[in-house]
This record gives structure tokens, C-alpha cells and sequence, in this order.
């Protein structure tokens, strides 16, 4: 497309954000290996999509010692909440990196009724998403 077509009213493509959408819906495999690639050329450009693309369901793309260095923390409640709306192997995968009585604890609030709550779930999401991008910026864990 050429630019006198977006200045005439065309299509106007918005390159970053088209990006992001494509690297939302990757596996995190292909996702890794494209980041990898943008940041051999350009590394801003990789760590600012790297951070747009990054979700709460990107966790689970994390090794376990990553994983382990977010969870482990998290206070056990916030813990027990998150958990307690995502799959049941990626509640155990968690619960099984952190201390058993940290994990006994978190448990116990996820065994709870949580249905009126699930706006504190997706809070303590959040709250462990913005602790694993800060830690992602500290390069102590690292996405893709």
C-alpha cells in the first residue's frame, strides 16, 4: 500500500499494534523466536512488544525457576485468589513451587466460595502480572 493511499483516505495500518494482536495469539515457542529475532535488529522495539504482549496467561510460559521466583513472592492469599480461576494443572504446577505451608495456605483460599469475589481474583492476577514485569525489566526472570 502505498502512502498516497493512506493519505487519501485509505487503510491506515498501525504496525505496533498489529504486531502485538499477532504475537497475543502465538504459541509461546513461535512468540520467542520472532522476539528473539527483533531483538538481534531493533532491542527497544522487542522489549516494548515483548511488554504489550504480556498477560497474565503468559506466566505459564515461564520455566519453573522463573515461575517460582514470581509465585514465591506473592503473599498466599493473593496467591490463593489468582489461582483460583485459572486451569487446574497450572494451579498445581504453582502451588508446587512454593513452600508447603505457602501452598497449604493458598489452597485454602482457593477451597473457598470465590463467585462474589472474582473481581479480587482478577486484581491478585494483576498484582502478580505487574510483579513479573517488574521483574522482567530487572532482567531477573525473562519472557520469550
Amino acid at each position: 500500500m502505498s502512502q498516497n493511499n493512506a493519505e487519501n483516505g485509505g487503510i491506515y495500518i498501525n504496525g505496533k499494534g498489529q504486531v502485538v494482536e499477532l504475537l497475543r495469539k502465538m504459541d509461546a515457542a513461535s512468540k520467542s523466536k520472532l522476539l528473539k529475532n527483533i531483538r538481534l535488529r531493533n532491542p527497544s522495539l522487542a522489549k516494548e512488544l515483548t511488554e504489550s504482549c504480556i498477560s497474565f496467561e503468559s506466566i505459564w510460559d515461564l520455566d519453573d525457576e522463573s515461575l517460582k521466583t514470581v509465585v514465591s513472592q506473592i503473599k498466599p492469599a493473593i496467591l490463593g485468589l489468582a489461582l483460583s480461576l485459572v486451569h487446574v494443572k497450572n494451579q498445581r504446577r504453582a502451588l508446587s513451587l512454593v513452600s508447603r505451608d505457602m501452598a497449604l495456605k493458598a489452597f485454602e483460599i482457593m477451597q473457598k466460595d470465590l463467585t462474589g469475589n472474582r473481581n479480587d481474583c482478577y486484581r491478585a492476577q494483576n498484582q502478580i502480572l505487574d510483579l513479573a514485569l517488574n521483574l522482567n525489566n530487572r532482567r531477573i526472570i525473562q519472557f520469550y
